[in-house]
């Protein structure tokens, strides 16, 4: 899949030494907030962020402002682009026809998904994680057992659940459920996020694990 946006940062006359150190800060914010749903290119005096999706790439962008503002950098400017089809160049994202990027968000976003899956089905890793917060250990146990007989992967804790799932759409896609069709308490907390390498040692995963299992 192509990347049909990035976000430049130039930098002007920045030091070297400011410049290599915002980038490393940036590289960790992104990868915080997006995970690896962006691609980052630095240059001598500028980098590029790419992005399969006009609301990626603003969202980017928005990353590299409040990076830029909490080390007080304020030569750097920070460009949206969109790749032209018809010019074969980059152009401002004003240019490009806003028809155009609609029809193709849908594709772009669903072959996303599937690259996730696909990659967290290899690695035997989840990409994702819906955080399901209940009033009593109880409901944690009744809700362990009602999403692992539908196939998802949980981790129960006294009152709260890990469920894993392969990609954003999965995630969100739970999490709207439990929200809408009773199987979690009104009073639960439900939040979705990227794993991250150390959640996965938190709660003991190892490539292949799953299923229901208590504290």
């Amino acid at each position: 899949m192509a990347d049909d946006w990035r976000i430049c940062i130039a930098f002007g006359d920045l030091p070297r030494s400011s410049r290599d150190s915002f980038r490393q800060a940036l590289i960790t914010a992104l990868g915080s907030r997006l995970g690896d749903q962006v691609a980052v290119s630095p240059q001598r005096t500028q980098i590029f962020v790419y992005a399969p999706s006009i609301g990626l790439a603003d969202e980017a962008a928005q990353v590299a402002r409040e990076v830029l503002a909490q080390r007080n950098i304020s030569v750097g400017t920070v460009r949206t682009e969109g790749w032209s089809s018809r010019e074969q160049d980059w152009r401002d994202a004003d240019e490009v026809p806003v028809e155009s990027a609609a029809e193709q968000e849908p594709a772009r976003h669903a072959h996303w998904q599937e690259r996730e899956r696909e990659r967290s089905a290899s690695t035997g890793l989840p990409a994702w994680q819906v955080r399901v917060e209940l009033p009593s250990h109880r409901d944690a146990v009744a809700l362990a057992g009602h999403l692992a007989a539908q196939g998802w992967r949980v981790r129960r804790r006294p009152r709260s659940l890990i469920v894993w799932a392969n990609c954003y759409d999965d995630a969100t896609g739970l999490a709207r459920a439990l929200s809408g069709d009773g199987s979690a308490d009104a009073d639960a907390g439900i939040r979705v996020a990227r794993v991250s390498l150390r959640s996965m040692y938190m709660y003991g995963w190892t490539a292949g694990s799953g299923g229901s299992s208590g504290a």
